[in-house]
C-alpha cells in the first residue's frame, strides 16, 4: 500500500489505515489517544474465558483455551518447552507438522519466526541462526 498524505499507522498493530479512518481498521486502536498499546492487543474482544497468550520468547500468539500448547512455537500453556520452540531445532520424536529435522525458530526479540534447516539466516530480519546462542 502506498503512503498519502494523512494517512497512518496503528501504534497497537502497525496497520496502516486511510487519513479518513478514527480508529484502526485491523484491531479497532483508536487514531488520537487510547490505552497503552503495548497492552491493547491482549484485550481484544475476541478473546473467550479461557483463551491464554503465549509466554514463550519472540512469540505472545493467541491460542485457544482448548490447546495445551502453543500453536505458533510449542511451548506449553505452563511456560515449558514441549520440545520444538525458541532456540531448539526439530527433532525426528516432536515437532509440529510442516517441520523437518533442522528447522528453527528466529531468538531475536520480536520475530521468532519458523526456518528451514538450510537457512543459516533468519528469512524475515536477517539475524544469523547462532544469534543468542552460548556455543
Amino acid at each position: 500500500m502506498s503512503w498519502s498524505g494523512g494517512d497512518w499507522m496503528c501504534n497497537a498493530c502497525k496497520h496502516i489505515n486511510f487519513k479518513k479512518r478514527d480508529a484502526c481498521q485491523n484491531c479497532g486502536y483508536p487514531k488520537i489517544g487510547g490505552p497503552d498499546p503495548e497492552t491493547y492487543r491482549y484485550n481484544w474482544t475476541e478473546t473467550l474465558a479461557g483463551d491464554w497468550y503465549c509466554s514463550g520468547m519472540n512469540c505472545g500468539a493467541h491460542n485457544y483455551a482448548s490447546r495445551t500448547s502453543c500453536y505458533r512455537c510449542g511451548v506449553l500453556k505452563n511456560g515449558y518447552s514441549s520440545g520444538f520452540g525458541g532456540n531448539m531445532e526439530a527433532s525426528d520424536c516432536n515437532y509440529p507438522p510442516g517441520w523437518k529435522t533442522g528447522d528453527w525458530i528466529c531468538t531475536r526479540y520480536g520475530c521468532g519466526v519458523h526456518n528451514y534447516a538450510s537457512r543459516t539466516e533468519c528469512f524475515k530480519c536477517k539475524t544469523p541462526k547462532s544469534f543468542g546462542n552460548s556455543d
